[in-house]
């Protein structure tokens, strides 16, 4: 079994949501924030590392159904940024609700601006995480 590194993960995720906006916003928004990739748990329940093959590159398919399962089930202990994150991913990538008021409420100013790079690469704006990446943390 291939256990790719966080970096190898984060690319080989890029590559599979590729060619979908919001896809790509969902994705962009795990790695920007920088917690579920590196998720033992995560990766277990979520996500089918698939090596690269030939001319195919490596992909990281995320099982969104699979990770809302499991966060709702309390099988990713989380605090509630971390939640809000992924919630917001899976709304992006799988059009699952999210009850957008107490979750941007509670979200610190970094983890914000990442939610609206991800809004603004979903609606087909592609330099939307350019301005993400000086921000303080």
């Amino acid at each position: 079994m291939t256990h790719p590194t966080s970096f190898e993960l984060a690319e080989a995720a890029r590559a599979w949501a590729r060619g979908s906006y919001a896809m790509e916003a969902a994705v962009e928004l795990l790695i920007q924030h920088g917690v579920w990739l590196h998720r033992a748990d995560f990766r277990r329940y979520a996500i089918d590392y698939i090596p690269a093959a030939h001319t195919r590159p490596s992909y990281a398919v995320i099982d969104w159904q699979a990770a809302h399962t499991a966060l709702s089930a309390g099988r990713l202990p989380c605090c509630g940024s971390e939640a809000a994150i992924l919630r917001i991913a899976l709304s992006l990538a799988d059009s699952l609700p999210v009850e957008l008021r107490p979750i941007i409420t509670g979200l610190d100013l970094t983890n914000l601006r990442r939610v609206l790079a991800a809004i603004a690469h979903a609606n087909g704006d592609r330099d939307a995480w350019i301005t993400t990446q000086g921000d303080p943390t």
